[in-house]
This record gives C-alpha cells, sequence and structure tokens, in this order.
C-alpha cells in the first residue's frame, strides 16, 4: 500500500513540475543586442544612400557578425511556429542574414541604392525578430 501511495504522490509531483516547465516564461532576445544591431544597420543604410559603400559594408560586417553572436550567446526558444512549420524568429533571422548578404554584394559592386533597399528590408527583419 505505501508503494502505490509513493508511486501515487512521485507521480503527480512530476506532472506538476512537468506543468510549471510547459509554462515557464520566455525570455525574449536581449532588447539591446536588437537595438545596437539596428542602429549599425541604420548607419549602413545612410551610408550606402550617401554613397560610401566601404563604410556601409563595414557596417553590414558588423551587424550580421552581431546577429550571429547574439544567437550564440541567447538563442531563442522553440515557440510558435506558423502554419508552415516554420519559427518565426528563425526566418527572420534568416531572411535578415540573406539581405544583408544582398545588400553587401550590391555595395561592392557600386549599387549604393540598392544596397540601402536590402538594408532597410534586414531592419524590417531585425525589428520582427524582436517583437517575436
Amino acid at each position: 500500500m505505501k508503494a502505490k501511495h509513493f508511486v501515487g504522490v512521485m507521480a503527480c509531483l512530476l506532472a506538476g513540475l512537468t506543468l510549471l516547465g510547459g509554462c515557464a516564461e520566455k525570455k525574449p532576445v536581449g532588447a539591446a543586442g536588437g537595438e545596437a544591431i539596428e542602429k549599425t544597420l541604420k548607419a549602413a543604410e545612410q551610408d550606402a544612400r550617401t554613397g560610401n559603400e566601404q563604410k556601409a559594408i563595414q557596417e553590414i560586417n558588423a551587424a550580421e557578425k552581431a546577429l550571429i553572436e547574439e544567437d550564440k550567446k541567447k538563442p531563442y526558444v522553440q515557440g510558435y511556429k506558423s502554419w508552415t512549420g516554420e519559427d518565426a524568429k528563425a526566418k527572420a533571422d534568416t531572411d535578415a542574414i540573406k539581405e544583408l548578404d544582398h545588400a553587401r554584394k550590391d555595395a561592392k559592386g557600386n549599387l549604393a541604392g540598392d544596397a540601402a533597399d536590402e538594408i532597410k528590408k534586414a531592419i524590417k527583419d531585425v525589428e520582427v525578430k524582436e517583437k517575436n
């Protein structure tokens, strides 16, 4: 009889801990990191619009490195997946890095206006990541 009682208590304890663990609050990816990345990207966009492609490339590289480092330091938890089965933060991260690659290529090809447009898209992707 004591063994059944012990097993029942342990099962309830395990169920309660599982429930509490599943309801734990998700911590957002560092807002300060996201703001710094956005600031760097806005500076890169401004430099690309004024024709300073070399400085824009340096800022693009710095922002991309910061995005990757932020994900290593504070990986985002598996949250809500859309109906496509893709995590919103992961998609925003991937899209931002793709846009930065396009911007870098445009800046190297002296297409400053196109680079600025790609950077603007990357800024929106970083904002989406921070919201989710």
